[in-house]
């Protein structure tokens, strides 16, 4: 139904998606905390841009692969690390090139299920049923 799946887009995925290009393209040092539904999972936490994503990533990745003992077995990670910077998250009109977003220390509640908590959640603006500014 284009109708029903026209109206999810403009009341829930269109403002996500601005929160979101505030988020990147501001680079506010402003924290931005969100609640998302998915499909009756509810993850909390910090929403940060896919840049700050692979930033984090990239460093923790780095410095766990440089405490190996076998530093040339772990050349390949490493260097999937160095490319991962040089992905382009937007073009040169602030266009995003993607369709995600990012949750740091974000906090995973479903029903019936003890709160798990990772450093980050990378889901589909496509997929969330909803949205609240504010954690649980």
């Amino acid at each position: 139904d284009n109708e029903k799946i026209h109206g999810h887009y403009k009341k829930i995925i269109l403002p996500f998606e601005s929160l979101v290009r505030i988020v990147t393209i501001g680079k506010s040092d402003r924290l931005v905390l969100v609640t998302v539904n998915l499909h009756g999972t509810m993850i909390s936490g910090e929403l940060v841009s896919i840049e700050n994503f692979h930033t984090n990533m990239k460093s923790a990745m780095l410095e766990n692969v440089n405490q190996k003992d076998d530093p040339e077995g772990y050349e390949p990670i490493r260097d999937a690390m160095h490319i991962l910077e040089n992905v382009k998250i937007m073009d040169e009109n602030n266009n995003f090139n993607f369709d995600y977003f990012c949750i740091k220390d974000a906090k995973i509640h479903r029903p019936g299920v003890e709160r798990i908590t990772i450093p980050f959640w990378i889901g589909k603006l496509e997929s969330i049923d909803g949205f609240f500014i504010g954690t649980l």
